[in-house]
């Protein structure tokens, strides 16, 4: 990724090695320091774990630091996943739910490593979780395992073939539905908004059941997004009274996602976001 490209002031969907990033916490925040990001929320897939560690890295380097996690969900969906802004890393009984979508994906990956196996992949889980480094287990463990072997190309190839949906190494995950992820949200006093819209299957279809659990805002500004869906997605928080926000969805590694800051966020969206708080 280019350093030199050029980044906005805010930023708020990244992701550390707590789950399936590149970099630490600190770095992450280092790395958004050195780009001009001035505005970042840390969302790793459901944990917090690197919350504390960001705000510390933040607070050195001028950085804010939103708390918040990406919330993975299981359904026709499609990948409808939520990120729960402004939650709170200390709430245990969130913690705890939080927990228990762990284990269920570090679950997934061992019964994914098995298959893996009984198919002739020599993927061994110890090095998975030596590459996964403590964090939230995910595909893109699995793919850097792979590649590591010299089974795929790239990680993009990984997800596109062996990784991929109803291939014969998927395994489905047990978790949330997306109405479920925005009511733990709502419950613990966050604001949940739609991750990557472009994911979902029947996004207009879904979108008007997700705003009555109570969504407040959908990822219109996305790296992957065409000036045709960023309008689509435009026109749909206007249908639908949501806030629209953005971020660069940024692992530091190949699969997905751009450099910190690559994707323009308006200004007002941080405090547009703060308003939707139940307890505002």
């Amino acid at each position: 990724m280019d350093s030199l490209s050029i980044a906005y002031p805010i930023d708020l969907h990244t992701h550390s090695l707590r789950s399936d990033g590149a970099l630490s916490p600190a770095d992450l925040i280092r790395r958004a320091a050195d780009r001009g990001v001035s505005v970042l929320s840390l969302s790793d897939h459901d944990t917090l774990a690197g919350v504390a560690e960001a705000v510390a890295a933040g607070d050195a380097l001028g950085v804010r630091v939103i708390p918040a996690s990406e919330l993975n969900t299981e359904s026709e969906w499609g990948d409808a996943h939520v990120l729960g802004y402004f939650i709170d890393p200390a709430d245990q009984p969130l913690e705890a739910r939080l927990r228990w979508l762990r284990e269920n994906r570090g679950r997934r990956i061992e019964l994914m490593v098995e298959k893996l196996n009984q198919l002739g992949y020599s993927v061994s889980l110890d090095r998975v979780l030596e590459i996964a480094q403590g964090g939230a287990l995910g595909r893109p463990h699995l793919a850097e395992a792979l590649l590591e072997k010299g089974y795929v190309r790239s990680y993009e190839e990984s997800f596109d073939t062996i990784l991929a949906k109803g291939s014969p190494a998927y395994v489905a995950r047990v978790g949330l539905s997306p109405l479920e992820a925005v009511a733990l949200v709502r419950t613990h006093g966050g604001v949940p908004s739609l991750a990557h819209p472009g994911t979902v299957v029947g996004l207009e279809a879904l979108l008007p059941k997700m705003v009555a659990a109570g969504l407040a805002g959908i990822e219109a500004y996305y790296g992957e997004h065409s000036p045709e869906m960023t309008e689509r997605c435009l026109a749909l928080a206007r249908t639908h009274g949501l806030v629209p926000t953005g971020g660069s969805d940024f692992h530091g590694r190949g699969e997905h996602g751009v450099d910190l800051g690559a994707v323009f966020v308006p200004p007002e969206t941080i405090e547009m976001l703060r308003s939707r708080r139940v307890n505002a």
